[in-house]
């Protein structure tokens, strides 16, 4: 071979290998070996947290007004705590964009080396708008200076303390019912027995008259006081007329009162006899009735009624068990209507005397009106879909508290009353009105 071709082949063959030569130790020992220049601990800054949102307002936990309690879980994540700020003075309450100053209750709950669990319960919230919490950066410092971040929190809880606009109005009478609709400016709550649209629009049927507050209240639980007067529905009526000395012209219905004038005119006026029918569509007999009738002659005796001619008796009639009803020889036809009488006309007429003694009563007991109608109970047998409701006014002492369903009331038995008011009313609507009646209770006031 040509000597310089042979060295250049030499020469690309050294090149070739000269890479791996270069990573090839010809020493005799080889250490293997690595150190740490430093040790860099990595801090994170403090953190805040909540981690749940509850509320006292029950089914509507996204709504919220004065009365109710929102309750904040929150916690803060960190080791080395040096300035720990998280009270009431360092957490802001907004309401919308207002800054308020609620009653605000911070507890610790629990805590351990990494971490705190904190309550914040908040009350008496008086604005309206959203709720937030504001957490300041810096209220929280660790040992290295690091602070928390600003933490501006939405509990999504709508602040509410306005209570609902309402208008009520009777709208239309199908089979002499009425239907009665409220309508609202928000959204309100369901209430029972009613129905309930677009959550603003609530609506009930009646079959007769009637008149008593209910109240509509919103998803944040303000309430606002609509009065229901119910007018034109005549598909269940109650008349009823009570003769205290006063002339009586015409029958009274469905909650107003009969025998009002002896309470205008401040008189001792006592309630003798009382009438009553039922109308439309409900059974006749289903109206029960028994009184406690207070007379001058006493027990074991009887009178005359000065209208009527039907007996009337001292004491229960017929009992304190039994009842009188459309069935009961105490019918009569009263101002052209066949009626169930109660008691009598002629228990303070001077010189009226009982049917088995001759006892006629003197003229100076007869002007004191001592007599007369005391205790009464009233009762529907037929129907367990209405409830019959009373009340009664005593003389110097006022409305009674109204009973219903068969319950007596009665101040005394020696106390006989001057006027009464009678309603047929649903039974889920019964409670209200007994509710608006007794605040009457003591009063003279008269509707």
């Amino acid at each position: 071979m040509n000597k310089k071709l042979y060295i250049l082949f030499l020469l690309v063959i050294f090149f070739i290998l000269l890479p791996c030569f270069y990573f090839i130790s010809f020493s005799k020992y080889s250490f293997d070996y690595s150190f740490c220049a430093s040790k860099i601990m990595i801090d994170k800054k403090p953190e805040i947290e909540v981690l749940s949102v509850s509320n006292t307002n029950t089914g509507y936990e996204k709504y919220a007004n004065y009365t109710h309690k929102i309750t904040l879980m929150v916690k803060i994540t960190e080791k080395n705590i040096t300035i720990n700020h998280f009270d009431r003075d360092n957490i802001d309450i907004l309401v919308g964009n207002t800054d308020t100053s609620p009653i605000l209750d911070i507890n610790l709950v629990s805590s351990n080396d990494d971490e705190l669990i904190y309550r914040i319960s908040i009350s008496n919230l008086v604005s309206n708008g959203y709720l937030n919490v504001y957490f300041p950066e810096g209220i929280i410092q660790d040992i290295s200076g690091q602070k928390n971040a600003v933490l501006n929190f939405s509990t999504h809880i709508l602040i509410d303390n306005i209570s609902p606009k309402a208008s009520s109005q009777e709208i239309s009478v199908e089979n002499n019912q009425s239907k009665y609709v409220i309508n609202c400016n928000e959204k309100i709550r369901p209430i029972a027995n009613w129905d309930i649209s677009d959550d603003i629009c609530l609506s009930k049927v009646f079959p007769s008259p009637i008149y008593y507050p209910i109240f509509v209240t919103d998803y944040a639980g303000n309430k606002t006081e609509v009065f229901i007067d119910v007018k034109n529905a005549t598909n269940i009526m109650l008349y009823y007329a009570n003769y205290n000395q006063y002339r009586v012209s015409k029958f009274d219905s469905n909650g107003q009162v009969s025998g009002k004038q002896a309470i205008i005119d401040s008189t001792n006026y006592k309630s003798e006899m009382l009438v009553m029918y039922l109308d439309g569509a409900i059974d006749k007999n289903s109206l029960q009735a028994r009184v406690f009738d207070y007379t001058y002659w006493g027990e074991n005796t009887s009178a005359v009624c000065n209208y009527s001619e039907i007996d009337y008796q001292y004491g229960y009639s017929p009992s304190s068990s039994t009842w009188y009803d459309m069935q009961s020889k105490n019918v009569v036809r009263f101002l052209g209507k066949l009626s169930l009488q109660l008691g009598g006309q002629g228990h303070n007429t001077a010189n009226n005397s009982c049917s088995n003694m001759f006892n006629p009563i003197p003229k100076e007991i007869a002007d004191k009106n001592l007599y007369g109608l005391s205790g009464i109970a009233l009762n529907l047998k037929t129907t367990n879909e209405y409830s019959i409701i009373y009340q009664i006014y005593v003389p110097n002492i006022g409305w009674l508290k109204a009973a219903s369903d068969g319950e007596e009331t009665t101040y005394a038995h020696d106390k006989p009353f001057s006027a009464i008011r009678i309603n047929i009313v649903p039974k889920s609507e019964k409670q209200h009105i007994l509710k608006y009646w007794n605040q009457f209770i003591g009063t003279n006031v008269v509707s």
